[in-house]
């Protein structure tokens, strides 16, 4: 039998490294379980505080018109913050056909904040969409942000999709039915899904009253709210007052309104509001989970490969996909490329998957803003279809004449050119498993996993990552125009 010494001191070792680890992480523990022991002795009465003050404020001030004013308004008379906010969401969705019907600022919807509003519609007129840029006074986020998507039926029920972050403060009139999705930050993914939720339901969508947000966009707005505050005064939870056609709450609706709104029960409204919602979507087959998250996983728009496409490889691929990209994005240009690779004894070089990264940008000099967007294309041989991904977005704005001078002195992004010249897979393979192989000999038959070809320093590079049978990653990276190893490291 073997001494049983050195098991002895394995788990000597083993028990040691456990105690170590507790030790250090019982700080965090105990700071962990004092903080929220303090939240929840803290909330009680700090809930009880905001009733106190919060009802009878809400009682005396809060004051809503029968009818909301939708100023019309030009692009230029936006707001740089609301401006991004309005491009933002009508780039995205411009990809699906959704044009601008108008903008408008209300500040008479919500007391205490300026609203911002877009409104968008497809051309098939089965739906609305609302991009709401929300500054709020003597808030700790002054401003926020959602999108709105929108559908009433024939027998006059209409459902509406949105991502506001915040609670309503009321219950949807019964006529209302409301998905809210905090997380699904998105445009084109909320509309996948308020698109797929419409269709299961199978009822026939009213597009006399849809066909209103085109031609008469201010007046569709108007009368939206105008029948939402008029149902709410017939459920009981506002009531008209004696002058300047306004409606205030009534006392159980101040409670409840200051009860969703408070701290910390808003948090928690909020999240039951979107579990609620997915689980109704749930039920009609559709996974919420699926457009949460970053931008790279989110998968927006699905289609088919040609029938006529057998075999592809990075630069074959990218024919298929320039059309898709110049839709998504006419600004658009290729940056790199990752290919997946499923090496089988049967087809040692079989790309699983091709990842097509795309950028632009856009320089507003009216507005001493640059705009920068991104985005993926990914192509499936085997399930012969193509992919794009969600777009992530960001803005740079300089604070003068000066500060726009420096910063749009050169481009911030650099193409990647898929010239005659540059190497495919199928010369660039070959070199790479061979120089894998003699820098660890006698290690095992490298399985090669992945390919990008990217610019490093203005050469383009291919860089092959490939694993042996004792798991140890190899990297390779090839001059894309020779052939010739840069580079190769573990």
């Amino acid at each position: 039998m073997p001494p049983a010494e050195p098991r002895i001191a394995d788990v000597r070792h083993a028990f040691l490294l456990s105690l170590l680890r507790k030790l250090v992480l019982l700080p965090s523990y105990v700071l962990v379980l004092l903080v929220r022991l303090i939240k929840w002795l803290i909330a009680p009465p700090a809930l009880l505080l905001q009733l106190v003050i919060g009802v009878p404020v809400a009682l005396k001030r809060i004051r809503q018109p029968l009818q909301a004013h939708f100023i019309p308004l030009a692009e230029v008379d936006l707001s740089n913050a609301a401006w991004i906010t309005m491009i933002d969401a009508t780039e995205d969705l411009s990809a699906e056909g959704f044009v601008a019907s108008g903008d408008f600022r209300c500040d008479d919807w919500v007391q205490g904040a300026v609203l911002w509003l877009r409104l968008l519609n497809p051309p098939d007129k089965t739906m609305s969409a609302l991009a709401a840029h929300v500054e709020i006074k003597g808030s700790a986020r002054p401003m926020r942000q959602f999108v709105q998507f929108s559908t009433e039926f024939d027998d006059g029920r209409v459902l509406t999709t949105n991502n506001f972050d915040l609670p309503y403060s009321l219950p949807a009139p019964s006529y209302l039915a409301r998905v809210q999705l905090k997380d699904i930050w998105d445009p084109r993914a909320l509309l996948v899904l308020h698109r797929g939720l419409v269709a299961s339901l199978g009822k026939s969508v009213n597009r006399d009253k849809l066909a209103q947000a085109v031609h008469a966009p201010a007046r569709f707005l108007a009368e939206n709210y105008q029948r939402e505050i008029q149902a709410l005064i017939e459920s009981g939870w506002l009531k008209p007052t004696s002058y300047q056609r306004q409606v205030r709450l009534r006392l159980w609706a101040a409670v409840v309104g200051v009860w969703r709104q408070a701290w910390p029960l808003a948090i928690l409204h909020l999240r039951a509001a979107d579990r609620h919602s997915r689980r109704l979507l749930a039920k009609h087959g559709l996974d919420a989970e699926d457009f949460a998250g970053g931008a790279t996983t989110i998968v927006v728009s699905r289609q088919a490969l040609p029938a006529t496409v057998k075999t592809l490889e990075a630069f074959s691929g990218y024919e298929q996909i320039r059309s898709l990209a110049s839709q998504t994005d006419p600004r658009a240009v290729l940056e790199a490329i990752v290919v997946e690779l499923d090496e089988r004894t049967d087809h040692p070089l079989l790309p699983q998957e091709l990842r097509y990264s795309f950028r632009s940008y856009e320089d507003h000099p009216q507005r001493w803003v640059r705009r920068l967007c991104s985005f993926d294309i990914l192509l499936d041989p085997a399930a012969g279809t193509l992919a794009v991904t969600a777009m992530e977005r960001e803005c740079e704005q300089a604070a003068d004449e000066a500060a726009w001078a420096r910063l749009t002195a050169s481009s911030p992004i650099t193409p990647l050119p898929l010239s005659p010249w540059l190497r495919d897979l199928d010369r660039i393979l070959p070199t790479a498993r061979t120089a894998l192989l003699a820098e660890r000999p006698g290690l095992g038959h490298p399985r090669l996993d992945s390919a990008s070809l990217y610019l490093d320093h203005g050469i383009p590079c291919w860089q092959v990552v490939a694993w042996i049978d004792q798991d140890i990653p190899l990297v390779v990276v090839l001059d894309a125009r020779s052939g010739t190893i840069v580079k190769h490291s573990s």
